[in-house]
């Protein structure tokens, strides 16, 4: 991603048409302008690589390879940041963690300190694993997704349906029917009012918030509470308490993303503060100071990029991206697991 934004930035045509379009119908621009041949093949050779990762694990959503927007808002932010370069990340990673690593070593001795090293070696080897799970888990998706709004379109074409992607709304045994009937080229339009019906539900519940228990009541039981991974905050404070999972103390303005619509949204040097991450969300890690999201454990994954990139990070503060307005400032202590929302007349 970045080697593509230096390959707009330094044609100044193609950089006022990135910075100017909607990512709705960036990828049509750039087909059409002349000079953006390297960039549309630098594009595309992305898309093939990293097209698979969805924006959630939901076989319902679209896939980048489908609909590219998400990435061209992210490609858009990277674009407007002249001087950004990944290497900084990666040598002020490494001096941080020299420096951690000389403090453990006046801390410890003797068989704690090698039972330290072990795990330090281990934790290094490994833990890329974590995002390597998620990388592959869906690179199937694409094809299976092809195949299902292929099926999609035969039953619109036959009148079951309205849209290819309604078919995410039907059952197996109404699915199973539906294709049944269209055997002997027969349509069951009820389906076409229960899908949509199916389709606002689910638009609704995107808007409630889950809890972090099921039953609710089960977070009494200690043997459960420990695995929560949201915690339970005071909605008349302004300090959240959350999960610590990557070290340091940032007061930034919040930018705040709830979904890949809105990844263009992403302002340099602002706190990135979402529900949760997947590896898609990665390239909007290259402009944040810290994160904050409503879920999350020390293993997940926007743990691990924020350590990556040595930016404080509190996960699992439940609600945060309720409280917070994006613009906002908001002190984040990635040490203690805190969260302060700054109250002035940016925030109202």
């Amino acid at each position: 991603m970045y080697k593509i934004a230096k390959l707009i930035q330094e044609n100044k045509a193609l950089y006022e048409l990135v910075v100017t379009t909607p990512p709705k119908q960036m990828m049509d621009a750039l087909q059409n302008h002349p000079d953006s041949g390297p960039v549309v093949k630098a594009i595309e050779e992305y898309l093939k690589i990293y097209g698979h990762l969805g924006y959630s694990l939901d076989f319902v959503e679209s896939l980048p390879i489908e609909d590219p927007s998400g990435l061209l808002s992210t490609l858009k932010t990277m674009v407007t940041v002249k001087d950004y370069n990944p290497k900084k990340h990666e040598v002020e990673a490494r001096r941080k963690r020299e420096e951690a690593m000389q403090k453990i070593e006046q801390l410890l001795d003797g068989l704690k300190y090698w039972q330290f090293r072990y795990r330090y070696w281990f934790t290094r080897r490994f833990y890329f694993i974590r995002e390597e799970v998620m990388f592959y888990l869906t690179s199937g998706w694409p094809v299976l997704r092809l195949l299902a709004l292929e099926l999609g379109q035969r039953l619109v074409d036959v009148g079951t349906i309205n849209v290819p992607d309604d078919l995410f709304y039907l059952v197996t045994e109404e699915l199973t029917k539906a294709i049944n009937a269209r055997k002997e080229n027969n349509a069951i339009p009820e389906y076409q009012q229960l899908t949509l019906e199916r389709r606002e539900l689910r638009e609704a519940r995107k808007r409630l918030h889950p809890p972090g228990t099921i039953p609710e009541a089960a977070s009494n039981n200690p043997g459960v509470a420990f695995k929560e991974t949201q915690a339970r905050n005071d909605p008349n404070s302004d300090i959240l308490r959350g999960i610590p999972v990557s070290p340091g103390t940032v007061t930034s303005p919040a930018s705040l993303i709830k979904s890949p619509a809105e990844f263009d949204q992403m302002q340099p040097d602002s706190i990135l503060v979402c529900s949760m991450t997947n590896p898609a969300w990665t390239p909007l890690f290259a402009h944040a100071t810290g994160l904050v999201t409503d879920m999350g454990g020390i293993l997940g994954h926007g743990s691990i990029v924020a350590r990556e990139y040595g930016i404080p990070a509190v996960v699992g503060t439940g609600n945060i991206t309720q409280r917070v307005k994006h613009g906002q400032k908001i002190t984040v202590d990635g040490d203690i697991g805190t969260v302060n929302l700054i109250q002035d007349e940016t925030s109202g």
